[in-house]
């Protein structure tokens, strides 16, 4: 947990809330460790009196330690606020800190009173501190306690609940980016070094680069995550090569591939009102490379999740296992009505569901895999243009012409002798 709070630099956002909780409540609060070791508290608001001199007598911060432990414990155990008496008497509440399911302390909060003090309140304090010496500071101590209402410390415990809620959501997300970043770091390095083996000094200039941006944007609009991240990830480096090292040279040259990507990811299915809104997060002033891939990466990868996700739509799941498939059988003599009945349902509906989610026709989706698929065949001279042609699902070789101009604007023949 301290790592969490101290090196995330979430300690000023905590001490801020805890600040502004003690002003708007009264309430004095408290982060601690499961152990029950103080973590974090107002360094311009101490304890109340009471548990300060609670705290001075011999074993006090010993005990102290121990009722928040148990408490912290109880919190986690059942995932709410665990309200408790502490071992002086007074009465507190441990609101849970879990992150990925484990608890890493609470915030203890209270230090007051649900009701004035009767006379079992005074035999116990006679009981628990019976060795110390100026009892009659510890009674003086006690009268300046707050009585608080029941409602009132529920609501108290509830308000705290919610914070910690959004902070441990703000540390989760702050943990992943960290961790995505050092893939990517690790992921460049192993490919920068794999530049340096004798035979491929040549190899990267930006033909080849443009190369990649023309394969990665066929991954973007096939929705294709894994080839997406593994073809950026070369981009990323060739481009480190190309520029020396320039961030200022790197970042122009990554912002047009944004830009470029943003207009497949429209084709891919993404809104376009929401790709540009995507577009317009890019920070033209990073100075820092690594700070550069990962600004990018993050964009690039959320076009992809809005392409292949849907996470607010209804029938996400359906459409989904529609293009698996397709991606999957594209070579093959596919029907629309084939597509239906590997989900189990009518063609009609399926076809109903790719207009809504996607804004196309199940077919006009099979052709554009089919004609992805052909520019990447048509690379080298391997295959003929007819048997492209039916490698990638034509059954006529004439129609697969005509589709892959109407597509491109050029025949296959064209595509071929022109760019390569």
């Amino acid at each position: 947990m301290k790592s969490l709070l101290s090196e995330l630099k979430e300690i000023e956002y905590l001490n801020d809330f805890l600040k502004s909780f003690f002003i708007a409540t009264g309430l004095y609060a408290e982060a601690v460790t499961r152990e029950g070791d103080t973590l974090h508290s107002l360094k311009e608001i101490s304890r109340c009196e009471f548990c300060e001199i609670v705290r001075q007598i011999p074993g006090g911060v010993k005990r102290c330690k121990e009722s928040y432990r148990q408490a912290a414990i109880e919190a986690a155990k059942w995932k709410e606020p665990y309200f408790f008496r502490c071992h002086a008497g007074l009465v507190m509440w441990a609101v849970p800190i879990i992150i990925w399911g484990e608890a890493l302390g609470a915030i203890i909060c209270g230090q007051v009173l649900l009701w004035k003090p009767d006379d079992f309140f005074w035999q116990e304090q006679e009981l628990y501190h019976s060795k110390y010496k100026q009892f009659d500071k510890l009674v003086v101590a006690v009268q300046k306690l707050e009585v608080v209402s029941a409602e009132r410390s529920q609501a108290a415990a509830d308000l705290l609940f919610i914070v910690v809620n959004h902070l441990v959501a703000r540390n989760i997300r702050v943990l992943e980016d960290l961790d995505q970043a050092n893939k990517l770091q690790q992921k460049l390095r192993l490919k920068l070094e794999s530049y340096n083996v004798p035979g491929n000094e040549g190899s990267i200039n930006y033909d080849s680069y443009l190369k990649k941006e023309q394969i990665l944007l066929k991954h973007i609009r096939l929705g294709d995550k894994k080839s997406v991240e593994a073809t950026l990830t070369g981009m990323f480096a060739d481009l480190f090569a190309l520029t020396k090292g320039k961030a200022e040279e790197i970042n122009k040259r990554i912002f047009e591939l944004c830009c470029v990507v943003s207009r497949a990811a429209v084709e891919g299915g993404v809104d376009t009102e929401r790709a540009m809104s995507i577009l317009d997060n890019y920070n033209m002033d990073l100075k820092e490379i690594e700070l550069i891939f990962q600004q990018s990466n993050k964009i690039i990868g959320s076009y992809i999740d809005d392409i292949f996700a849907f996470s607010d739509r209804k029938h996400v799941g359906m459409v989904k296992k529609a293009r698996e498939f397709i991606l999957e059988n594209y070579s093959r003599q596919i029907k629309v009505e084939d597509v239906a009945a590997s989900l189990y349902i009518s063609s009609s509906h399926l076809s109903r569901l790719f207009r809504q989610e996607l804004n196309c026709t199940v077919l006009e989706y099979l052709t554009r895999v089919r004609i992805e698929k052909a520019l990447s065949l048509l690379k080298n001279n391997e295959n003929s243009i007819q048997e492209v042609s039916k490698i990638v699902g034509f059954k006529y070789p004439s129609y697969f012409v005509r589709l892959f101009k109407q597509y491109t604007g050029v025949t296959p023949l064209a595509y071929r002798n022109k760019f390569y």
